[in-house]
């Protein structure tokens, strides 16, 4: 974050065109990240759709996902208010939340495997429309309404926040939850799942990797000290996680004091732990759909306050990369918001969980670490760790002390480049089991690492045609100069022999 947010001050420029200043044969990592963002905008957008379905939904006496007595529900759901469905093996049955969000909001019982997605859901297609909408209002105007945007979806989760944690705190068999968030499990830190899902969340907390913070600081002051704002943007980002945390695992205490099981069971879902387990606490909650509208807001804006700046650092890349769309903003404006929209359909349809699921896996997770080694070492390495030192000296009156230095030149490419190899080492294709039988696992396998090195080649690629079109150059001039050489050396000749 401090490298970029410094080169990005320096050089003033998106974070394609950006690499020609800093180092031109790695011009490609610009490129690799204009991919990442696409499959992002694409895929990302639907998990907001989701919670504005819910954010509407809430909109009632009684949230529809409260009991079993839906047209969507089975025979084996249980609600937390329906004392009998209570009586059923938890283990071999589905929460009305569950129910709701499987079967009644994504439909995902009608889609058997990713091979059968089915048709594309107009309710979730509504919503996607909407959340493409807010986007495009938000950066038509560039920055300045980007960045108005953003202090509105940046404070209200904090509200959302506190309001939630005081309700949290007076509930039932919190502790439990809360000792198990707090707890250290050290075995965990033997699985490489544990550190990529951390350095992923990194990645899309703070930012680095995207592009954002590379175009964002092409805007700030010239000035300003990119050390302090590394340093405090990480801070606030690591206390802000660990409040929502103490929010989401004292419901989670509560919501096992009520069904008198064990914590653990509810943390092993993945988008559930958002879209079922929580909102199936706030149903047992004195004023549900208020509190569920709240929490589905604190959603909606912390999707749209990354997407808002994904969305602009496109353009921005774009723009000056290729002069032409600068001349047509607003319009191309709407192309960035536009083809991610269209690309999104496939998630949106009964089987789109599962694409959801696939784009975020292979979307990102392994391609952008090895675009942040790539940055690493076109910076640290190749332009050069004094270059960039005195680049910061020019800007702020000082340069970066040796904790920036040596982390930025050993320490955090080493944890990359163990962490990308490992991804492939340790990569588990059991985790794609619900896609299918064994031989569509593999086919998901290969079209995923196929989509995850799509994003990784412009690197490599630009960087051998810069190589050979440099050396056609080099022999071109090289031909000329012999050829001119030799035709003064004729025109020599003549001279003297018409002298003598």
């Amino acid at each position: 974050m401090y490298m970029e947010l410094a080169i990005g001050q320096y050089h003033r420029l998106g974070y394609i065109t950006i690499w020609e200043r800093v180092c031109p044969p790695l011009k490609g990592i610009g490129y690799a990240m204009l991919i990442i963002n696409f499959y992002v905008l694409s895929y990302y957008n639907t998990i907001i759709a989701w919670s504005i379905h819910y954010f509407f939904a809430s909109f009632n006496a009684v949230v529809p996902w409260t009991y079993c007595k839906n047209s969507w529900n089975t025979d084996n759901c249980y609600s937390l208010h329906d004392k009998k469905s209570l009586n059923f093996t938890h283990n071999a049955s589905c929460s009305s939340a569950d129910e709701y969000f499987e079967r009644r909001m994504l439909r995902s019982h009608l889609s058997p495997n990713i091979n059968q997605l089915g048709s594309l859901q107009w309710e979730l297609v509504g919503c996607s429309m909407l959340v493409f909408l807010l986007i495009y209002l938000s950066i038509f105007k560039g920055v300045r309404t980007a960045g108005k945007a953003i202090w509105f979806t940046a404070l209200v989760p904090y509200f959302v926040l506190v309001i939630l944690l005081l309700r949290s705190l007076t509930l039932d068999g919190i502790f439990e939850g809360l000792k198990y968030y707090v707890a250290p499990t050290f075995q965990s830190l033997k699985e490489y799942g544990v550190w990529q899902a951390a350095a992923v969340q990194i990645f899309f907390s703070l930012g680095p990797g995207f592009g954002v913070l590379l175009s964002y600081a092409s805007f700030t002051d010239s000035h300003d000290k990119v050390a302090h704002t590394a340093l405090i943007a990480s801070l606030v980002n690591c206390s802000t996680s660990l409040l929502y945390g103490t929010v989401v695992f004292a419901g989670l205490g509560y919501l096992s004091f009520r069904l008198k099981s064990d914590v653990r069971q509810f943390t092993e879902s993945n988008m559930g732990l958002v879209f079922v387990v929580y909102p199936e606490i706030l149903t047992s909650i004195r004023g549900a759909p208020l509190f569920s509208m709240l929490f589905f807001i604190m959603l909606i804006t912390l999707g749209l306050d990354s997407v808002f700046a994904g969305a602009e650092s496109v353009y921005t890349a774009i723009a000056d990369e290729f002069p032409i769309f600068a001349r047509r903003p607003r319009l191309s404006r709407a192309l960035v918001v536009l083809i991610p929209f269209l690309a999104s359909f496939s998630t949106l349809t009964y089987g789109g969980k599962n694409i959801v699921h696939f784009m975020d896996f292979f979307g990102t997770s392994p391609s952008i670490m090895f675009v942040v080694l790539c940055e690493l070492i076109a910076t640290a390495w190749l332009y050069g760790m004094d270059r960039f030192s005195n680049d910061v000296q020019t800007m702020t009156g000082q340069k970066p002390n040796i904790y920036w230095r040596i982390t930025c030149r050993y320490i955090a490419p080493v944890i990359l480049c163990v962490l990308y190899v490992c991804s492939f080492i340790q990569f588990d294709k059991h985790e794609f089991d619900s896609f299918g039988d064994a031989k569509t696992v593999v086919r998901v396998s290969i079209a995923g690492w196929t989509m995850s090195t799509i994003s990784a080649l412009p690197i490599p690629i630009y960087a051998i045609w810069r190589y050979l079109t440099r050396r056609a150059k080099t022999l071109s001039q090289q031909t000329t100069k012999t050829v001119v050489t030799e035709r003064t050396d004729e025109q020599q000749s003549f001279i003297k022999l018409t002298l003598f």
